[in-house]
This record gives C-alpha cells, structure tokens and sequence, in this order.
C-alpha cells in the first residue's frame, strides 16, 4: 500500500486539507494549518502505522481493523466513511476511509504505542536462534505471541491462523512448550507465509488501497470446507475478541484443551 501512495504522492505539495470527521484525527493545532504547502516526502510502514513525512511535520495513520486509503481525483464522489481527504497538487485527493471510527490520524504528535513497535514481520532478519530466545522469554501462547507488536509488528488475525496452520501449532499452545522441532516450522512458516501474503497481495493489486485480499489464504476465512492438507473440516473458534481459524486435525489441542 505505501509503494502505490508514494509513487503517486512523493514530491507533491499538499494544497488543501478537508475533514470530514474529526473524532480520527489527533493535533495540538488545525490539521490544515499544519500541513497546507507541505511536500509530501517519504511513505513508510511501520507496524500497522503508516507514516506519512512532510517538510516539517510527519502524520502518523494507526488504521486499526477498518481504515482504508484510496486515491482519488479531486470531485470523486466522496463516500460517507470519508473522514479526511488531503489534497494534493495535480488534482489527486489521497483519503482516509474508517467506516467504524476506530482508527486514528496522528498531525505532528507521537502516535501512541509507536515507540514500542517491534520489528517487521516482512523485513525480520533474526536468525533462528534470536527467533526462539525472545519468543521464549515472552512466556506466552504463540497466537499471543505472533500478534504482540512489541515483538514482531504486522501480523494480524489472518496471518496468525496462517503461519499456525503452515507450522501445525494450535494457537493456545504455550511458547515454552514448543519442541526444538515446532519452533524452527514456527520460524519458518512465519517467514515463508509473510513473504508469499506479501508476493500474492502485490500480484492481486486491490484498486483501493488497504483492502485486504484474501483469495491466497488458506485457512482464514474457510471454516466448514476441507482442510487443504488433510481433509479435516476446518472450524471457527472464539479466542478472547477474535476469530479464530484452525484445522482440528493438524493442530491438535494442548492436553486438557477443548476447542
């Protein structure tokens, strides 16, 4: 999504900004005050922010499960979850979408939890043996563990279900428990699933930006049909707030664990 925007965007002036809900945004002074005539210079990922460099000012996006950005020329039809559109010089509009109001736009303020972001799950250049001493010493359940973004930042519910499902963890299992053998297909699946997630969602190319393809996924999203390694019925189980997609054969309960 950050490629797309910035080579769009990169090296344009902003020349207006228009709010279309104020409950997102976040900044000690107007937003338009503190980003009209400013040159949009760099667009990074960070976690889940998107960070937005201007000359002067960086704007700090943390989307949630919601946001989306789209790019538009200017006198689009604008949709009712628009709740910010920067205009751009050129006549393009980049706007932000939250039909739900979660996510949140950071102008020229620390975005919170942004310090503690831990490193790509994309770019992550642990070896295998710094892989398993820091997941050991968080002493968690490996879901947890693959969602904690103070730990590996990017992963979401989907890739968790993902890179469990490739590993053939159940999600509830305890780190400490994990055999030598279980934590090289954890570190392994979680590298080879990211980089195809990634490889199959520039391939696919959403027209709007932050839709999430899902065809490639093997198990998220598929409960009810077979699993595609074994046959089993996939199945959908609570997990706290989330949704949580399994085959009940590959991923056999800890002892004691009911589904």
């Amino acid at each position: 999504m950050q490629e797309r925007i910035a080579a769009a965007l990169v090296g344009r002036k902003i020349v207006a900004v228009r709010v279309g809900d104020p409950v997102v945004l976040r900044a000690e002074r107007p937003v338009d005050e503190l980003l009209v005539g400013r040159t949009l210079r760099a667009v990074a990922h960070h976690g889940k922010f998107l960070v937005f460099t201007f000359d002067g000012v960086v704007m700090t996006v943390n989307p949630m499960l919601a946001g989306i950005f789209s790019l538009q020329p200017v006198g689009a039809k604008v949709s009712k979850d628009t709740r910010l559109r920067l205009e751009l010089e050129g006549g393009t509009e980049l706007r932000y979408r939250d039909d739900v109001r979660m996510g949140k736009v950071y102008v020229g303020m620390d975005a919170p939890g942004f310090a503690a972001v831990g490193p790509d799950a994309g770019t992550l250049d642990w070896t295998e043996a710094e892989f398993a001493d820091r997941a050991r010493a968080k002493r968690s359940e490996v879901r947890n563990l693959l969602q904690d973004q103070t730990f590996v930042s990017g992963i979401g519910n989907a890739y968790a279900d993902e890179i469990l499902w490739d590993a053939k963890l159940h999600p509830k299992r305890r780190v400490s428990s994990l055999t030598p053998d279980e934590m090289h297909r954890l570190y392994g699946s979680l590298r080879s699933v990211i980089a195809k997630g990634f490889a199959e969602v520039e391939r696919e190319m959403p027209p709007a930006l932050g839709v999430k393809p899902r065809d490639h996924m093997r198990v998220r999203g598929r409960a009810g049909t077979p699993c595609p390694r074994c046959g089993a019925t996939l199945m959908r189980r609570r997990k706290g707030l989330d949704d949580v997609d399994l085959c009940p054969k590959c991923q056999p309960a800890p002892k004691g664990q009911l589904y």
